[in-house]
Formats: C-alpha cells, sequence, structure tokens
C-alpha cells in the first residue's frame, strides 16, 4: 500500500545511536528527478512547500468563519394586530430612532371612541340616581309613619348600590381606554438601534425567520458599528481553542488580508449542520459542530457576511531569520537528529540536520544546517525504510 503524507500530532522518536545510521552527509544534485509508480512510493514534497503558509502540512490548523454583527435587533409582529405600512425596506440603513412599519388602529380608535361614550351614557345614569336620591329625601323627611320613612330609605339605598356600580364601571372603562390610547400612541414601530434591515418577512410567510426566543420575527436589523466572526469547530478539535485566545482572521479571497481578534465564547450547545463551514484539516462533515465567536481587535475593512479563514495565533506571521521546520518532521535519538530526505538516486535516506532555537508556539526548530529549502522531504511513518522509492509532488 502507498505510504500517504498524513500529517499527524504524534513523533515516532529513534531511540538507536548516531552510529547505526547511514548519513548521506554530502548531497549530490538531481540530473532529473523520477517519480516511482510503486504503490509502495513515498511521497515527498520540497521543504518550502511544507514550512510555507498553507501548505497544509496539518501544523496550522484553520476553521472557516463569517462576519457578522454583534447586535442584532429581531422584531416581531403583536398578535391580535394588522400590519398597517412598513416604511423601509431590505437592504435600507436605518438610523435609532426611525419609523420602521405601523399597525392598523381602525378597531382600536373605534373601540376607543364606544368607550367614552359609554362612559358618558354611566354618567348620565349616576346624574339620574341622584336627582332620585335628593327627591326620596324630600319625601322621606314629609312622612311621619315610620313604615313608609323605612321604604323610601332602602329605596335610596338601592340608588346608591347602583351609583356605586356605574362608577365602578366608568373606572374600568377608563383603565380600557388607558390601554387603547397606549396601543394607539405605539401604532407605529421605531428602530431601536442604527443598522441595516437585514431581512422582511411578510406576516402570512412561512419562511419566517426567528429571534432568540424562538419567536416568528417579522423584521431583524442588524447594527453595522461592531462585527464579530462566527465559527465552527466539531469535538475532534473542541479543546484545541478556548476562550481568550488570540487569533489571526484572514480573507478568504486575499489572505495577505488579515486582521486580529479573541475568542470571546465558545458554545457548547451542539448544532446540526453538515454545511462546508466546518472545514478544518481535522473535521469531517459527519460529527457534530460548535459554534464559537471572535471579537475583532480592529474590524475596519471588514463587511457584513464576509467569509474569512480563523487560525490560532502562535506567531505564524513574525519574521524569523534563517530556515525553520516543523518537528513533526524531524526524527530524534541519542543526540542526533534527522529527516527522511530524497536523495539523488530518487530513494529515501536518513540525512542528518543541526537543530538550532525551538519555537515552542509554533513547534518548530530552526534548521543550522544539512536542507535546504529546495530539498525535498517525507513526513516520518514506521513504515518508511531506506532506499523506499519516492513520489514527487509539486505543491505548486
Amino acid at each position: 500500500m502507498k505510504k500517504l503524507l498524513i500529517p499527524v500530532l504524534a513523533v515516532a522518536l529513534i531511540g538507536a545511536g548516531c552510529g547505526a545510521y547511514y548519513f548521506v552527509n554530502q548531497k549530490s544534485s538531481l540530473t532529473e528527478r523520477i517519480s516511482s509508480d510503486s504503490d509502495d512510493a513515498v511521497f515527498v514534497m520540497t521543504v518550502s512547500a511544507i514550512t510555507g503558509y498553507g501548505s497544509g502540512s496539518g501544523v496550522i490548523e484553520t476553521w472557516s468563519g463569517q462576519v457578522e454583527a454583534q447586535e442584532t435587533s429581531s422584531i416581531t409582529l403583536d398578535d391580535g394586530r394588522t400590519l398597517d405600512e412598513c416604511f423601509v425596506e431590505e437592504g435600507d440603513t436605518v438610523t435609532e430612532g426611525q419609523k420602521l412599519f405601523s399597525y392598523d388602529t381602525k378597531d382600536d380608535e373605534e373601540s376607543l371612541a364606544q368607550a367614552k361614550l359609554d362612559i358618558e351614557q354611566y354618567e348620565l345614569e349616576i346624574e339620574k340616581y341622584e336627582k332620585l336620591i335628593a327627591a326620596d329625601e324630600k319625601l322621606r323627611e314629609s312622612y311621619t309613619d315610620e313604615d313608609d320613612k323605612t321604604n323610601v330609605y332602602l329605596e335610596i339605598l338601592d340608588y346608591q348600590n347602583q351609583i356605586k356600580v356605574l362608577e365602578y364601571d366608568i373606572q374600568e372603562k377608563e383603565l380600557e381606554m388607558d390601554a387603547m390610547q397606549e396601543t394607539i400612541d405605539a401604532s407605529i414601530v421605531t428602530a431601536e438601534l442604527s443598522g441595516t434591515v437585514q431581512s422582511i418577512n411578510p406576516p402570512d410567510s412561512s419562511e419566517d425567520s426567528l429571534n432568540s426566543s424562538g419567536e416568528s420575527a417579522y423584521m431583524t436589523i442588524v447594527s453595522n458599528e461592531r462585527f464579530q466572526v462566527r465559527g465552527t469547530l466539531n469535538e475532534l478539535n473542541l479543546l484545541d481553542i478556548e476562550e481568550g485566545m488570540t487569533v489571526i482572521l484572514r480573507s478568504r479571497i486575499d489572505s495577505d488580508i488579515k486582521w486580529t481578534g479573541t475568542i470571546t465564547e465558545i458554545d457548547l450547545e451542539p448544532e446540526e449542520d453538515d454545511s462546508a463551514s466546518q472545514s478544518s484539516y481535522y473535521e469531517s462533515s459527519e460529527t457534530v459542530s460548535y459554534p464559537f465567536y471572535v471579537e475583532p481587535d480592529d474590524d475596519e475593512g471588514m463587511v457584513l457576511g464576509q467569509h474569512v479563514t480563523i487560525e490560532i495565533d502562535n506567531g505564524q506571521d513574525e519574521s524569523k531569520d534563517g530556515l525553520w521546520l516543523s518537528e513533526y518532521y524531524i526524527l530524534q535519538g541519542d543526540g542526533c537528529a534527522y529527516v527522511w530526505f530524497a536523495g539523488p538516486s530518487n530513494v529515501i535516506e536518513k540525512h542528518e540536520i543541526t537543530l538550532g532555537d525551538y519555537d515552542e508556539g509554533l513547534c518548530e526548530y530552526e534548521i543550522l544546517d544539512g536542507l535546504e529549502a529546495d530539498d525535498y522531504i517525507a513526513y516520518p511513518q514506521d513504515n518508511i525504510s531506506e532506499g523506499d522509492a519516492v513520489e514527487y509532488y509539486d505543491i505548486s
């Protein structure tokens, strides 16, 4: 079976003495590189391709992300109310306090007018009962018979009870009128934040978006003032990141356009999403994904909806002199270090190298001697042996 160049996180350390190996210390120039067509051929690629950004070496993990607004306003329609007029369209830029839409208030205004008439009627009835009470009191004073006085007194009490009932009804109507007036006053809905109208869903639409409470949102506004980046990872690399880590954000269109930021939140509630946005070197579309969020240090130049890549900032963009190689390509034992090297005869050879400083952030060694950028090397695997045929891989 062909030996594949598959990055892994474990490196086989060879513990035998240096003298037991045959090192090619003097490299000869190849007159022609010829790839073997053997199934057992070992893939080799140039050191420059391995050490270059985006080489696919697996040392730098990246995740896909998308720029979104840090603040979003989702507006739902009130139950039982009818939409009258919408003053904005999707894509419009609005300011805080600007009119967005209005409700139909015809029924509320008619109910308010009827409530006023009801109160007037109650007041007329109270006035009638007050006149009857005044007349009964005079009549009662003219009676000498105690039974007659008692009967008139009971009638007065009945009128007074009727007045109390009417006064209570008036209070109830006034409360209803206050609520109706508040509803009428709130018939025009204004923007709670400045931003862009992202979506407007007709009231009878079956494709309404949902707000954070799971309610159907009629209109959604996203802030233009501050952006964040939403990324996705899965359980295979969930432990690779944590809140507070600094990251590098790169434009998918031009990787030279970049920003820095900080991971502010990792949502441990998994989402069911098999989209391509879950892509990382170790990720699989069949695994459960988790969203995480990055706050840029400076979002100047970012565009809402823009796609970016996210990678942990381990200093990979810092300029370093010399040649630096990932430790995953280097085997060590008894004080010696070497790589699997494509020799002059188009076969794998053990080649000794001299190591310098070590970069803990990037897990890289400085190569002081024994290797050049255009040399071809293989990723170490247990089944590689000296003399194995090679298959050259040109990253370009």
